[in-house]
């Protein structure tokens, strides 16, 4: 599966048959070895882009670009190569299950503050392998995007009791469902989030009330791009009392409607949104004079708008109110 976004690379994102760059993407590179994370508004980070930058400075980062099975990676590790590794990068490796089995049973995993892994088809098998393992203990960021976790994958990830500390999860592209979604949202896993990717999940407007009614109160980024959420999903969003600290919340490709921008502009909720991503929502006039009129969205300096027909008067109103922040 292709990865999906991030805020350095921006993909071509259809929705039927409209193409145009998603901006606020969830958090990966393109290609293995690159660190092009979620931008982070998180206090303390201001030196760095992520928690995958600020992370990285107090050791170093370990791809084993040279190693090319899981078996020659098995003995790699037993031999103590992860002595001094903070981040460990093996995206798109395609190893499969075996990979998340290897690494469950690494003792020195436990040193590792970030753990990318996505697109290798890890499977629900590596998600119930991983979220057993009681070496993920000192995980920051975990990056399990593409690995078709499905909902199996995902409720064994968010059973865990050993990812305390995480603070960025992407788990884009794994065909998580309401299902799984409500199992995540049920899970201690996200009481220390910042940042949540579930771009290209189907998880439905179900999925949606389930996050809104979880325990993300932790929460400044939140990506649901293309995950058909419509605009019962956006109004529970719009609704929730754990959501007021979001900075960022992308919601590109998700049906809302004229309804849905409604729900947004009217919250009382969101009052700290730096950056909002509404494109390819099946916005029109109706719903730009809502967010152009909001009182509630009194903080957005970006309000991202590509492939909504709002029409010249619905520019307009959006133009004199969120100037050069308007992209559409």
């Amino acid at each position: 599966m292709a990865r999906w976004g991030s805020l350095a690379w921006r993909p071509l994102f259809t929705v039927g048959i409209l193409l145009f760059p998603l901006s606020c993407g969830g958090g990966r590179s393109e290609r293995r070895g690159a660190t092009n994370p979620h931008r982070s508004p998180q206090p303390g980070l201001a030196a760095a882009e992520s928690l995958r930058d600020f992370s990285t400075t107090a050791g170093r980062v370990e791809r084993f670009e040279d190693v090319d099975t899981v078996m020659t990676l098995q003995n790699r590790l037993g031999s103590g190569a992860l002595n001094g590794v903070v981040h460990l990068d093996l995206s798109a490796r395609g190893w499969g299950p075996q990979l998340a089995e290897v690494l469950a049973q690494e003792a020195d995993l436990g040193q590792v503050e970030i753990l990318e892994l996505s697109d290798n088809g890890i499977g629900a098998e590596g998600g119930r392998a991983l979220g057993e393992s009681p070496h993920l203990g000192g995980l920051r960021v975990l990056d399990v995007a593409g690995n078709d976790l499905g909902d199996a994958g995902i409720t064994a990830l968010s059973s865990s009791s050993h990812l305390s500390r995480l603070a960025e999860l992407n788990a884009s592209g794994n065909d998580i469902g309401p299902e799984g979604t409500r199992a995540l949202a049920r899970s201690s896993l996200l009481a220390g989030l910042g940042s949540l990717d579930l771009t290209m999940d189907p998880i439905g407007p179900e999925g949606a009330e389930a996050l809104a009614a979880s325990s993300l109160d932790h929460l400044h980024s939140l990506f649901l791009l293309g995950c058909g959420i419509e605009a019962r999903g956006a109004a529970a969003l719009a609704k929730s009392p754990v959501l007021g600290g979001l900075r960022l919340l992308a919601l590109s490709g998700n049906a809302i409607g004229d309804a849905g921008a409604r729900a947004l502009a009217s919250s009382t909720v969101l009052t700290e949104l730096l950056t909002l991503d509404l494109s390819a929502n099946d916005i029109g006039p109706d719903g730009a004079r809502a967010l152009a009129e909001s009182k509630a969205l009194g903080t957005v300096r970006a309000l991202e708008l590509y492939g909504n027909d709002v029409g010249e008067s619905g520019t307009g109103l959006l133009r004199h109110r969120f100037g050069a922040g308007l992209k559409q």
